[in-house]
């Protein structure tokens, strides 16, 4: 897999996101997660089970986003702006705990 760059990750704006695009952001993500699934079953054996327990905390990040953006869904008469916004935090924690379980991947490919 090659390097990913800016442009090739899901964004985290600072603009408010609406409902469909915070789905679209977190479907983006979970692929991601997925490919980087791959590349630690791939992963040198001394190194795998850091790189599972790394990628243990990218797919709760994930998993914390989605639930907080089903909550919202449930509840649009809510403070939706609010609700939102924390979406938004817990997209920017993961993408800060996905880019670094990658760089962890990359380093163990290359022991």
């Amino acid at each position: 897999m090659t390097e990913a760059t800016n442009t090739d990750q899901p964004q985290v704006d600072t603009q408010p996101l609406t409902m469909e695009q915070l789905s679209r952001t977190l479907d983006e993500w979970r692929g991601r997660i997925d490919e980087l699934l791959v590349q630690v079953d791939l992963a040198a054996l001394d190194v795998r089970d850091e790189l599972r327990s790394r990628i243990n905390l990218v797919e709760n990040a994930y998993l914390a986003a989605r639930s907080q953006l089903e909550e919202v869904g449930k509840d649009l008469k809510a403070n939706v702006g609010s609700a939102r916004d924390r979406v938004q935090e817990l997209l920017h924690d993961l993408r800060q705990v996905y880019d670094a379980t990658e760089a962890a991947v990359r380093r163990g490919r290359h022991t």
